[in-house]
C-alpha cells in the first residue's frame, strides 16, 4: 500500500520541524540564546561536545552552554551541512555533517569539521528535541583552544 497523501505531509512536517531544531542549535550557541538552546534538548539528554563522556541533563547542558563563547565577544558559526533524517513515530535518527566558522584577525577560518549523530524524540508538545547528541570532530586546526570548559 503507497502512503496517502496526509503520511506524506506528516512526514514533510516532522522533517521540517527536525531541522528546526537543528537550525535553532546553531544559531542560539553561537548568539548565547541559553533559553532557545536549552529547549532543543529533553530533560535527560546526553550532549557529547567531542568528547567521550556525556554532559547529561539540562542542568549539566546549560552549564556546559555558559562555559561556551558566543557573540559579541567570540564570533563564529557552527554550520549544519547535509542533513538525513530519518523518522519513527516519535523518534528519529538524523546524521548531518558540521564545520564550525570562527574569526581571525586575517579572515574566517574553518576551525573544526566533523559530523553529528543525532537521536530526536518528539515530546508530548509536540515539538522535536535532542535525546542525545553527539559531536564527531574529524579535523581541528592544531593548536587552538577549546571554545568552552567542562
Amino acid at each position: 500500500m503507497h502512503p496517502t497523501v496526509e503520511d506524506r505531509l506528516k512526514c514533510l512536517e516532522d522533517e521540517r520541524d527536525i531541522l528546526n531544531t537543528l537550525y535553532t542549535y546553531g544559531h542560539a550557541l553561537d548568539y548565547g540564546r541559553e533559553a532557545e538552546f536549552l529547549d532543543c534538548f529533553t530533560l535527560d539528554a546526553d550532549l557529547y561536545w567531542a568528547t567521550p563522556e556525556p554532559i547529561r541533563g539540562r542542568v549539566a547542558i546549560a552549564a556546559a552552554f555558559r562555559s561556551h563563547t558566543h557573540a559579541p565577544a567570540t564570533y563564529h558559526k557552527h554550520l549544519l551541512i547535509e542533513p538525513r533524517i530519518s523518522v519513527q513515530g516519535d523518534s528519529a535518527v538524523v546524521e548531518s555533517m558540521f564545520a564550525r566558522l570562527d574569526h581571525h584577525k586575517d579572515g574566517p577560518r574553518i576551525r573544526s569539521f566533523g559530523r553529528y549523530r543525532d537521536i530526536m524524540q518528539r515530546g508530548p508538545d509536540r515539538r522535536w528535541r535532542f535525546k542525545e547528541r553527539r559531536a564527531e570532530r574529524e579535523s581541528r586546526i592544531p593548536d587552538q583552544p577549546e571554545s568552552w570548559s567542562r
